[in-house]
């Protein structure tokens, strides 16, 4: 069974980014946690983010928000609740966001499909651990996506099967061929 991605999140970002900080570590941990389910939730909401995040050199929040400043801005405020200022807010989850790509791609594959698939699995605790007004907030993003043009659906396609791993038994066959060649040549050179 695969780990939650809101535990594999806190256990890998959380805790770098928050324990090279010496000052507002629980505020900081807690700004992180209400982040992660609606970080997970715009990737499963629009699948070539993932791409367009790992191809910037340093993916940030305007970059997950589509340059939305309103949207950014009531996030921004909703995550800090006043504990935070607003710059501190930003400047943690933009070291978020790469680092989080990163995780996510070492646990379940590069490919984004695969990072959608391990994120379908855990959609009902994603969208069970959404603040409540994340909704409110990401509104406008939705009725954005709901005014383009509208293209046919195509489902995703079917996991790629992983790819074919060497046999651990290869390197042990080499090695005993190789020692019986050298007994051979031992016998003939005597």
């Amino acid at each position: 069974m695969s780990i939650n991605p809101m535990e594999l999140l806190k256990q890998k970002v959380s805790s770098v980014i928050v324990n090279d900080q010496t000052c507002l570590v629980n505020e900081k941990n807690a700004i992180l946690s209400r982040f992660y389910p609606i970080l997970l939730s715009r990737f499963l909401a629009n699948p070539e983010l993932i791409d367009q995040l790992k191809e910037k050199l340093r993916p940030c929040l305007s970059d997950l928000l589509e340059n939305n400043n309103q949207v950014i801005n009531s996030l921004l405020i909703h995550l800090g609740a006043g504990k935070l200022s607003v710059t501190e807010v930003e400047t943690t989850l933009n070291r978020a966001i790469p680092k989080s790509l990163a995780v996510l791609s070492a646990e379940v594959g590069n490919e984004a499909i695969y990072i959608i698939h391990y994120l379908r699995e855990h959609n009902v605790s994603i969208q069970a651990l959404l603040p409540v007004w994340s909704a409110e907030v990401l509104l406008p993003l939705d009725q954005l996506e709901l005014n383009e043009p509208a293209q046919s659906e195509e489902p995703l396609p079917e996991m790629p099967a992983e790819p074919h791993r060497h046999h651990r038994i290869f390197p042990f066959f080499t090695l005993f061929f190789a020692s019986f060649s050298l007994i051979w040549l031992y016998q003939l050179g005597k």
